[in-house]
């Protein structure tokens, strides 16, 4: 019998609460399952780090942030599982993960894994990607209680107005091989963005490299032709205007205050290092 603990981001909402709920009696009925509720931002880190050693599996409950934290938390060895009920749940869509509770349940009791690998950005694991500038403010204005009662809708509202007073900041990109500037950027491990919609075509979750999209043109024509990029193709690289930087060791600098996100959630500011990582995780896949 697996001992499985749940770590579960209570800001879901009452709805995802029965969800969880009927996923965890379903497990219970071949395992021991224990559910944590987290109270502040670093609880789910906390309870991980804490807990990994005394169960099989160690299931995020949440958005991406809340795996994020919990990717903070667990060892090497650690087999984790996501019951997705955050709002753009990206992990989920790039691992192919279905957002059912049959299929849930059926892949974690299976106990497949697939290995996803890791960066650092400064002291900090990440797994999807960092944003720089236009999404960093969009985060950073976010506030939970809103995010809680409107979702995606909200996040729509917010880009909405920085797209009407885009600011084109002057950000430094530096490798060991080159050095770009620009007024947005976007490092990423996931071909994924705010959602389905893929931007690159050059990594994914599953694959050692990252990527880093250095923006030219954050003008507001240049901006919707971004977008035009992503819905059609699928791939930012094709915008002249796009710098395409493939690196292992990436220095974000700038002289202006300038918000970071990261996995979806408020980092902090530049400057940045951001650098792969030798370590991957063990995530249950079907």
């Amino acid at each position: 019998m697996n001992k499985i603990a749940i770590i579960y981001n209570p800001n879901a909402g009452s709805a995802k609460i029965k969800k969880l709920l009927k996923i965890k009696e379903r497990l219970s009925l071949k395992s021991s399952v224990t559910i944590y509720d987290t109270q502040k931002p670093g609880d789910a880190t906390s309870i991980a780090k804490r807990e990994c050693k005394n169960f099989d599996i160690i299931v995020a409950a949440g958005g991406d942030g809340t795996i994020n934290e919990v990717i903070n938390g667990i060892d090497v060895n650690t087999k984790l599982g996501i019951i997705p009920l955050g709002t753009a749940n990206i992990l989920a869509i790039e691992a192919g993960i279905k957002n059912d509770v049959k299929s849930i349940c059926k892949l974690i009791e299976k106990g497949n894994t697939k290995k996803i690998y890791i960066s650092n950005i400064n002291d900090k694991k990440f797994f999807l990607m960092a944003g720089i500038g236009y999404d960093g403010d969009i985060v950073h204005k976010m506030k939970p209680s809103l995010k809680k009662i409107f979702g995606k809708a909200m996040f729509g509202f917010l880009g909405l107005l920085e797209f009407f007073k885009l600011k084109k900041y002057n950000i430094k990109v530096e490798t060991e091989s080159e050095t770009a500037f620009g007024n947005w950027v976007l490092v990423t491990n996931s071909k994924h963005y705010a959602g389905p919609y893929k931007i690159t075509k050059s990594t994914s979750i599953f694959n050692d490299s990252i990527v880093c999209y250095v923006f030219n043109d954050l003008s507001r024509l240049g901006f919707l032709y971004y977008i035009f990029l992503i819905i059609f193709y699928g791939d930012l690289s094709r915008s002249k205007k796009v710098t395409k930087i493939i690196s292992k060791n990436i220095k974000i600098s700038s002289k202006e205050k300038i918000n970071v996100q990261c996995d979806g959630e408020k980092y902090g500011n530049l400057p940045i290092e951001i650098n792969f990582s030798s370590e991957s995780v063990n995530l249950l896949t079907a």
